[in-house]
């Protein structure tokens, strides 16, 4: 779900995070389909990046051990897994599939929690926090397949300045640096280190994910809901990259090798 190259315009930065969103339901869909399968052969593992109501469906015809609740069972988890793997299949040519996909979830959503309160039990917090996840990537895909759908073929452009520095070069061919890193802002590291001599930080400052590298901002880019994105500059004739991947991991790669990987919540 990573992508390695960083978008040249906005039709590309569009389709970019409507295949990530779509990746991100096709991982769910097929996880359920993992944890029906655990739950057939009595397994005790369960994945939480799955949907609700297909698994518990299934986990009530099984648990029944009557036969034909177990087929019945069965047999409307995979009618839904199907309905989401339709949405799947079509919204990578119309995003009103990915709607229909949202649309399930919520009220998948809807019933994994329903089903907490009345179990009375409330230590599924992580499993909330996952449904949220998916949610918010699935609203990604709606919106900027909205955009890329209404995207006119002469709009289809380089990124404004206000969208996105692009770093410039001296010529020496290194990045020039845009300003010194502002320590008296506030800031979260997302991910840092030192390589061939230098520090390189990936950080949020206020709504702007920065790249530094040895105290000097060189990228950035201002954004409020945090999608798939690359920051770049060029130090001693290596091309340096730091970003979000989209699928919940921050990075750092140098001359296109990753160099460090680090598990992204929020």
């Amino acid at each position: 779900m990573q992508n390695n190259q960083k978008p040249r315009n906005k039709k590309e930065f569009a389709l970019q995070q409507v295949k990530i969103a779509r990746s991100n339901l096709l991982l769910m869909i097929i996880l359920t389909v993992v944890n029906i399968v655990l739950l057939a052969i009595g397994a005790d593992t369960m994945l939480l990046f799955s949907a609700t109501v297909p698994y518990y469906v299934a986990a009530f015809g099984i648990f029944s051990e009557i036969s034909q609740l177990i087929v019945a069972g069965i047999a409307i988890a995979a009618v839904i897994l199907v309905l989401y793997l339709i949405c799947w299949i079509f919204s990578k040519k119309h995003y009103g599939w990915m709607i229909a996909a949202l649309v399930f979830f919520i009220l998948d959503s809807i019933a994994m929690i329903g089903l907490y309160i009345w179990a009375e039990d409330f230590s599924g917090i992580l499993d909330l926090v996952i449904h949220i996840w998916v949610l918010y990537y699935l609203i990604i895909g709606v919106r900027f397949g909205y955009k890329l759908k209404n995207i006119p073929p002469e709009e289809a452009v380089e990124y404004e300045q206000s969208e996105q520095i692009a770093p410039t070069t001296d010529a020496q061919g290194n990045s020039v640096a845009l300003r010194a890193v502002q320590n008296d802002v506030k800031n979260r590291i997302l991910i840092d280190g030192n390589y061939f001599g230098h520090y390189i930080c990936y950080r949020r400052a206020g709504h702007v994910n920065e790249l530094a590298i040895d105290g000097y901002v060189y990228d950035e880019l201002e954004i409020l809901v945090e999608t798939a994105h690359v920051l770049e500059a060029t130090i001693d004739g290596h091309n340096i990259q730091v970003g979000f991947d989209g699928a919940m991991h921050s990075y750092i790669r140098i001359d296109g090798q990753r160099m460090a990987k680090k598990l992204r919540l929020i």
